[in-house]
């Protein structure tokens, strides 16, 4: 029995159609490219460049594109670094799916329920705890820190990302300013050396499309920084229903398959990767408040669609993170996490992200990271399914008890009930009057008492003294020289 990839709500038509009109979106709208490096490429590639730098790919060009895709993932070094890049072995490690905290939040809802902008403190509080979370298999950025210069923020959430966590892969792929990459490579040296790993495992970029169709100067000249040093950049891109794409879903999928395709152009051609690799991070655009909403049920109705679209391209998917609009721990928060991670799954992406968030992604709450946490072990078990054989049918077994009879006793009940059953740690789990012995405690106290431990007692060393210090003079040559 399989749960991912397991749903088509599109018939072979509705693909059809869809996909028709993504290839003519790159082949007669085509997409502004504001770099000379990339349009040369691209013209070597076959597309045709204007004069106003659109660049156009042909019908035969594309043909030509997807005949050479390979159906397996790529075994190229550093993959599994960012979600923007495919790396196939994201499900079987997570069993069934990757769950990935944070991505940069700027505010922090502390444990009393106040409200500020995140701090290198507080950053560095909720990357320990994420650490602490057996659930989650990787840390993105757990907040941007408002306490250092804006410019440098990047290289402390790095630093901060080695320091606290050491159970989890954990690290960063902020640059806004491509005078950073320099500091990037050096504090990445740093830590291949001290870790006896990959440079590329420490030295990643994340950078996004501006949508519709937009690869601005700043963040292709990132990309191409980071492509000619031999280092990985991945590229995103989120659209608005309503804002930066049509406000139909079918259209806005148009154009997440026309910006995939796009992206996995340029992988093909800079880092050789044959694996399509295709992206839904659209949500809506609220026609009331102009706000970006995450968790809305298109959202989902969007990731199941290109989940299908996927499966006919033979590519992996990425369907985003478990976003809540909601601003505090609530049912709101919990309705809107399902609304997007249960069709993700069942779409067929590899990973889940932004565990812990409120407010879009605009604030980090504990409170909330702990709940998430015990989410994510209830998704992981969504995810991996069930097993239909001899065994698992149990015929015998039923013979043996029925009728009338108890399983709670049997062997096979013993053999089988951990790995059939998902044990929450702080969702309900006893009748009310046993509840109500226990004091009566809802799941947002016990979550905050959980964290409030974890502040207090767990103080993991991701990185050595010497490591650190090596570092943070890094930063401060950056420092000197940037401000």
């Amino acid at each position: 029995m399989q749960t991912a990839g397991s749903v088509n709500i599109l018939t072979d038509g509705e693909i059809d159609r869809i996909a028709e009109d993504a290839m003519r979106v790159l082949g007669e709208i085509g997409g502004l490219v504001e770099n000379a490096v990339l349009i040369e490429l691209l013209r070597d590639f076959g597309a045709t460049v204007s004069s106003d730098r659109r660049v156009r790919f042909s019908r035969g060009i594309l043909d030509g594109f997807l005949q050479g895709a390979a159906a397996e993932y790529d075994e190229v070094d550093g993959l599994e670094v960012s979600c923007t890049l495919p790396y196939g072995r994201r499900a079987a490690y997570a069993n069934g799916v990757e769950c990935t905290a944070g991505t940069y939040p700027q505010m922090y809802m502390a444990l009393d329920g106040s409200i500020r902008p995140h701090t290198l403190q507080t950053v560095s509080d909720m990357t320990r705890l994420a650490d602490h979370c057996p659930n989650f298999d990787r840390l993105g950025a757990m907040g941007v820190p408002s306490d250092v210069p804006g410019i440098l923020s990047p290289l402390y959430m790095r630093l901060i990302a080695w320091r606290h966590a050491q159970n989890k892969l954990s690290s960063c792929g902020e640059v806004q300013d491509r005078k950073l990459i320099p500091y990037i490579l050096e504090m990445g040296k740093v830590m291949a050396d001290g870790k006896k790993t990959s440079l590329r495992h420490h030295t990643f970029a994340e950078v996004e499309l501006i949508s519709p169709l937009k690869f601005m100067e700043a963040e292709a000249a990132i990309f191409v920084d980071m492509w000619q040093r031999g280092l990985l950049c991945g590229i995103g891109f989120m659209h608005s229903t309503g804002g930066s794409s049509p406000v139909t879903l079918a259209a806005t999928l148009t154009l997440d398959l026309a910006e995939s395709l796009f992206v996995c152009i340029l992988y093909r051609l800079c880092y050789g990767l044959k694996k399509l690799w295709f992206q839904m991070n659209a949500s809506v655009l609220d026609m009331k408040h102009a706000m970006f909403c995450f968790g809305r049920p298109e959202r989902g109705l969007m990731a199941l669609g290109m989940g299908q679209i996927a499966r006919r391209f033979n590519a992996g998917l990425w369907a985003s993170g478990v976003f809540a609009d909601a601003k505090v721990t609530s049912c709101e928060a919990g309705m809107q996490a399902a609304f997007t991670m249960i069709p993700a799954i069942m779409a067929g992406s590899l990973g889940l992200e932004c565990f812990g968030l409120l407010s879009g992604a605009e604030m980090g709450s504990p409170v909330q990271l702990i709940i998430d946490n015990e989410f994510a072990g209830a998704l992981k078990r969504f995810a991996r399914g069930f097993e239909v054989s001899t065994e698992t049918l149990a015929y015998d077994v039923i013979k043996e008890e029925a009728v009338g009879g108890l399983f709670a006793g049997n062997e096979h009940t013993v053999r089988h009930f951990r790995n059939e059953q998902w044990a929450p740690s702080i969702l309900s789990r006893e009748n009310l009057s046993s509840w109500r012995a226990a004091g009566a405690r809802s799941d947002i106290e016990q979550a905050r008492d959980v964290a409030g431990r974890v502040f207090k007692d767990y103080w993991p060393q991701g990185i050595s003294e010497d490591v650190e210090r090596e570092l943070l003079g890094i930063i401060e040559s950056a420092r000197q020289k940037l401000l």
